[in-house]
């Protein structure tokens, strides 16, 4: 089985606490590549259109909720590892086999290994993989990662189109009509979250889920927390398809949501706190499937 270190891991994961510091250099840079691409002619900043002619951009054809704060909690010790999320999430949003890694990874881990976001030198020796080919395994655990949509996201402070935004109801989405592929977005996520479309993306056309568009060549893409469905009152594909419940989505200013109630009830953890990014994916360790 192919293992990363410990170290190898937090930095792919959650990155360096040194990015808080990178993120103000790479928005200088940003700032003057903005700048610069304000004087290009009309022409060479048209937006990336489909066939059809239709804008391409994330949750396009829906509307914010209004007063809504969206958030994630995965329970990491109810998950067994299957990856479904992985794959319910590359069926729904057209993510194609040249996209690795996926946009939900899934990392296990030895239980010895006690993962809060603060791992200490010792963790870090130790190994952590998102290759295994069976699970769940006596003496795993498992942890699924993926776009944190914080509100304070780096990514959206270095974006110099406003590709990335942040939606007033949680979601840091794209524009890839505005996405000019300069991947500083990549570099200031410290989740390591975003993936570069490198190639044409080759999908088999039944296959295509007409809600979401199919992201051109050259653009950044990652998770939307399947905006096209959440705010019409829907799941995430990740969490309808877990089948041990370990993953639970809504709206953190009701009250009343499953989310909610699930992080009064039960001590959190998210990763890198310390850098202020807010995210909004909590991790909680129940270790057993949370009935709501």
């Amino acid at each position: 089985m192919k293992t990363v270190s410990r170290r190898e891991f937090l930095l792919y994961l959650a990155g360096a606490a040194g990015a808080a510091v990178l993120t103000r250099g790479i928005a200088q840079a940003a700032s003057k590549v903005g700048e610069a691409a304000q004087t290009k002619p009309a022409s060479a900043a048209a937006p990336k259109r489909t066939a059809s002619g239709k804008r391409v951009a994330d949750g396009l054809d829906t509307q914010p909720v209004k007063g809504a704060k969206f958030a994630l909690a995965i329970d990491v010790g109810a998950c067994i590892g299957c990856r479904r999320c992985q794959y319910a999430c590359k069926a729904e949003n057209n993510i194609p086999d040249t996209i690795a890694p996926a946009w939900i990874e899934v990392f296990g881990l030895k239980d010895s290994v006690d993962l809060t976001g603060h791992a200490s030198m010792e963790d870090l020796r130790q190994g952590a993989t998102t290759s295994y080919t069976e699970s769940p395994q006596p003496g795993m655990w498992y942890m699924p990662a993926q776009c944190n949509h914080c509100d304070n996201a780096p990514c959206v402070q270095v974006c110099p189109t406003g590709a990335t935004y942040k939606a007033e109801d949680g979601y840091v989405l794209m524009d890839y009509g505005k996405c000019v592929g300069c991947r500083f977005c990549v570099v200031a996520c410290p989740y390591n979250a975003r993936r570069f479309n490198w190639v044409l993306p080759r999908l088999n056309e039944k296959d295509i889920n007409p809600q979401v568009p199919v992201r051109p060549v050259g653009v950044v893409e990652k998770c939307t927390f399947c905006v096209h469905r959440t705010r019409e009152g829907k799941l995430p594909r990740c969490v309808e398809v877990c089948p041990v419940g370990a993953r639970h989505f809504g709206n953190l200013n009701d009250p009343g949501s499953e989310v909610s109630r699930l992080l009064q009830a039960t001590p959190s953890f998210r990763l890198l706190e310390e850098l202020n990014t807010e995210p909004s994916i909590h991790y909680v360790t129940r270790g057993r499937k949370f009935v709501g």
